[in-house]
């Protein structure tokens, strides 16, 4: 049987559907994590082994568990699990079977932004002009260097966490000055465009499967986290993600994303981990995730990426744990109403599928959006 280890050190409910994609194709499917994460909320793993919570023995730990088990796939859930695993001491072949990319020499650009733009000069992959910023001293690179608007990243963040857009030189330097953290800020180009996001599965940097998506609605700001998701066929994007793959080493799940202008693609991400959207492939196509995975257990990867027709032309796709807490922040009514009354389909995204899951996302937006209104309500404690 094929064996699957999901390894997941932060308290993330992003992939927490991803046992059952795997167990639709037949895998057996390990959970390592805490006694409170989110993977114990599903009903589709085999078999749980519990964690350290100290983080160096989580990652002594875990590498001592892949090193005498046999698993054809390790998945690091989260992305402070993957920077940890990159900064840890391991041999080649040991690197290989736990990190998500199957070249050592690449490792640079995990966890990293601008190891990303650096990967992408050294492979003539098109991408947004960039400068690492670190104090003042830098300050004078910046109107030679890059052209106006820029969008400022701190190298490692997730959900667009300390992002923002500069339209002017001056204001650019104000913001800088106000920043706590000054250290390994990435500043690039800001690329006016339409922006694709991409859903991708790899093995030992074969393309297997992708989807790609336009961003329908997001929590908060445009930098924060998707909730509702257009999808649609875009078959430019299968030779960029083939030669991405190829030259990356990329080994399993990606979100990957795209600025679309004129006839250019500029990559601006890759995070090479499962996110939330992977789960509803089904949805979109027949070859789905799960279809890839049974591929890859059959050997027949190396074939490579195989086109396959959208189920329908468009396909609107929201996650029902994220939009309903974003609908219900916003007091977004339309938004509620698209869940209450069915509106385009949206109970087809319900979890009814494991009453497990479901009960947890329940208990979570009764624990976070009604629980404190109804306390207030009653004034009680």
């Amino acid at each position: 049987m094929f064996k699957v280890l999901i390894a997941c050190f932060s308290k993330w409910d992003t992939s927490v559907e991803l046992p059952y994609i795997l167990k639709r194709a037949g895998c057996i499917v390990d959970v390592y994590c805490y006694s409170d994460s989110w993977f114990l909320s599903n009903s589709y793993y085999d078999k749980w082994i519990e964690s350290n919570p100290e983080k160096d023995l989580y990652i002594l730990d875990l590498i001592e568990l892949i090193k005498s088990s046999s698993y054809q796939l390790v998945v690091l859930a989260d992305d402070p699990l993957i920077r940890y695993m990159n900064e840890a001491d391991l041999d080649e072949d040991t690197f290989k079977k736990i990190l998500p990319i199957i070249k050592p020499e690449n490792r640079y650009m995990l966890s990293s932004k601008m190891g990303l733009s650096l990967f992408c000069e050294k492979h003539n992959i098109l991408a947004p002009a960039y400068i690492n910023y670190n104090n003042i001293d830098d300050q004078i690179k910046l109107k030679t260097k890059l052209t106006f608007p820029v969008v400022v990243k701190r190298d490692f963040s997730s959900a667009g966490a300390d992002m923002f857009i500069s339209n002017s030189y001056d204001d650019l330097i104000l913001k800088l000055n106000n920043t706590t953290e000054s250290n390994n800020i990435m500043i690039q180009d800001f690329i006016e465009g339409n922006e694709i996001h991409v859903e991708a599965l790899f093995y030992k940097g074969y393309l297997l499967s992708y989807q790609n998506s336009d961003t329908i609605e997001r929590a908060t700001n445009q930098f924060s986290y998707r909730t509702r998701k257009h999808y649609y066929k875009n078959t430019d994007l299968a030779p960029l993600l083939i030669y991405l793959g190829d030259t990356l080493g990329l080994n399993g799940f990606a979100n990957i994303s795209y600025m679309h202008r004129g006839n250019d693609y500029f990559l601006f991400e890759v995070d090479p981990r499962p996110n939330s959207w992977v789960a509803y492939s089904r949805f979109i196509s027949d070859n789905d995730f799960s279809s890839g995975i049974k591929r890859i257990i059959n050997g027949e990867y190396k074939m490579g990426y195989i086109d396959s027709p959208q189920k329908k032309e468009f396909i609107e796709v929201a996650l029902f744990y994220k939009d309903l807490r974003r609908a219900l922040w916003k007091k977004d009514l339309k938004g509620i109403g698209r869940w209450i009354f069915n509106i385009n389909g949206y109970w087809r995204f319900l979890p009814f599928y494991d009453l497990k899951l479901s009960k947890r996302i329940f208990s979570e937006i009764w624990k976070e959006i009604f629980a404190p209104k109804w306390k207030k309500i009653f004034n009680y404690k």
